[in-house]
């Protein structure tokens, strides 16, 4: 029980601080453990970050599935705008941390794990690039083959992530912008 403490409260402080500005003792402090404590689970602060981004990936990616299997009866526009509208929920709910700790670890890894945080947010990013596909495969009014949907809306969401990211505190703002891009990003695939 103890090491998912360590990693809940690894991932709050990766996700309020970052990597390198996160120390052992910052995670220990919130779990009520004693700093050698943490080396009967973990090697080093590295050890414990993999293994958060592990399983932010596993969670991620059960995320996806879940979703993409809920909405499968959808229609293509309302899967792709629930989509949009569930990942910002789930960005501003402050307990999620699981998207944000993804998110911020995906714009800005640790430089010296670069290419092992890319390597698992690219497994990530290939889950929902098979959905995204697999559910522009399934609607025929729209002027985009599936391949041509799947890169343009994977585009389009990254851009709400940033959105997101940056906006801040200011939601109305975002909500704005959300709502002007999704209206011109659908005129521009839909028959």
């Amino acid at each position: 029980m103890k090491a998912q403490e360590i990693k809940r409260s690894a991932l709050a402080q990766f996700v309020i601080k970052g990597y390198e500005a996160t120390s052992l003792d910052d995670i220990v402090k919130e779990v009520g453990i004693k700093k050698q404590s943490i080396y009967t689970h973990f090697k080093t602060k590295e050890d414990i970050f993999l293994q958060v981004m592990q399983d932010t990936i596993n969670n991620e990616v059960s995320f996806i599935k879940k979703f993409f299997d809920d909405n499968e009866k959808s229609q293509l526009k309302d899967t792709l705008h629930k989509l949009l509208i569930k990942y910002k929920d789930r960005y501003l709910k402050q307990e999620d941390l699981d998207l944000r700790f993804l998110l911020r670890m995906a714009f800005l890894p640790p430089f010296h794990l670069q290419s092992t945080v890319m390597s698992q947010f690219h497994k990530y990013n290939h889950e929902l690039e098979k959905m995204l596909k697999r559910t522009f495969e399934r609607d025929e009014n729209i002027n985009v083959t599936p391949e041509e949907g799947m890169i343009s809306f994977s585009n389009f969401l990254d851009g709400i992530f940033v959105e997101l990211i940056y906006s801040g505190s200011s939601i109305e703002k975002f909500e704005r912008r959300l709502a002007i891009s999704w209206d011109i990003y659908w005129k521009g695939i839909s028959v």
